[in-house]
């Protein structure tokens, strides 16, 4: 495994404790995000802040970043002291320079298997029910008791309804911020009790920020084109994927096999992830089999790659074609996932799919 590999294995694994966290004063630098911040910080300064608030947006743009910042800050401010509050600035929330008051903070996700070396499919009711136990406790001081739920959507059905309960009736002097990136799969009524905040793609210069504060504070000599910047779609997730050579070669290899639709590959291609196991059993949504196929899919349709095929049949064609197998093949990842299918006979499916759609323009 490569540092980098090791490094951002790392990074990811020690966020995934499960109700308690701690975290280092100064590590975690907000970019963009300027009205969202500036939102935040009014609610907090008027003493307007909400029993339930709902980050929503595209994957890996600082929604869950934004949420434990917003803990560090309430966890260590007593709010019976106007001044403190008063006082806090929006340096406060991009940079926080306290450490997380233990006691006051709890992060919810689906739990690290350390045995099955996966993440659990779901976050359970059991992890609510000890949030609720640990809110239940009432507080010795002035602080708010934040918790976080990085995903929404990772909630199972009991999970979800222990949480509506909790959100009914909250205690007093507690917030959650619940992280989604697909609001549409929440509960009805969970998002009606919450204050909901949109976070968008972060720009091309706020990408190029956080790539020169990551490589500064890694210690990794490794440089990144205008391209990969532009393709990260304002995803700090997708643009770390840039910083992964293995990645990269994977990446540049399937989207040449892809180029000869319909007369698709696919044996190479097949043996090309199989030959990069952790990317067939990988359920994460970019660095993954499926997550690479989509991603080109996404690109073919939005005609920012060109397939080589005959020029009587129209790159608008191409690109409806394109945009309907992206939903095809994000429905047959769902379902992979969910019922537990062999990763490599989903692909192959996959790539079934793919180019049965194009069997008629297949070169004679």
């Amino acid at each position: 495994m490569s540092a980098l590999k090791t490094y951002l294995f790392d990074f990811m694994k020690k966020e995934t404790d499960t109700l308690e966290m701690s975290l280092d004063p100064g590590t975690s630098f907000l970019f963009g995000h300027d009205e969202q911040i500036d939102f935040l910080l009014d609610r907090i300064k008027t003493s307007q802040i909400p029993n339930a608030w709902l980050f929503h947006g595209p994957m890996g743009v600082g929604k869950a970043s934004t949420a434990l910042n917003i803990a560090k800050v309430l966890s260590n401010i007593d709010f019976s002291n106007k001044d403190h509050v008063t006082c806090i600035s929006k340096e406060d929330i991009r940079n926080p320079k306290t450490s997380v008051n233990i006691n006051n903070v709890f992060l919810c996700r689906r739990r690290w298997d350390e045995k099955r070396k996966l993440f659990q499919k779901y976050i359970s009711i059991e992890d609510i029910r000890e949030l609720n136990r640990k809110f239940s406790l009432s507080s010795t001081d002035n602080f708010y008791k934040v918790c976080i739920v990085d995903t929404t959507e990772d909630l199972n059905i009991s999970a979800s309804n222990s949480l509506l309960k909790t959100l009914e009736e909250p205690p007093k002097n507690t917030l959650f911020i619940l992280v989604s990136n697909n609001q549409q799969t929440i509960l009805p009524t969970i998002l009606s009790r919450c204050q909901k905040v949109a976070f968008q793609r972060l720009k091309e210069k706020d990408l190029r920020d956080i790539y020169t504060s990551f490589v500064n504070e890694s210690k990794f000599d490794q440089t990144i084109d205008a391209s990969a910047v532009a393709s990260s779609e304002g995803s700090v997730r997708k643009l770390l994927n840039f910083l992964d050579k293995d990645y990269i070669k994977i990446f540049n290899s399937i989207e040449t096999l892809l180029k000869d639709i319909p007369n698709l590959n696919k044996k190479k291609v097949v043996t090309l992830f199989s030959g990069n196991k952790d990317y067939l059993s990988s359920s994460d949504p970019d660095k993954s089999a499926f997550g690479i196929l989509l991603r080109l899919l996404s690109s073919i349709a939005k005609k920012e790659i060109i397939l080589k095929i005959d020029t009587k049949f129209g790159n608008d064609d191409i690109a409806l074609i394109s945009a309907h197998l992206y939903s095809q093949i994000s429905l047959l990842r769902y379902e992979t996932l969910e019922y537990n299918l062999e990763p490599k006979k989903a692909i192959l499916l996959a790539l079934n799919t793919i180019e049965l759609a194009f069997a008629k323009h297949r070169k004679k």
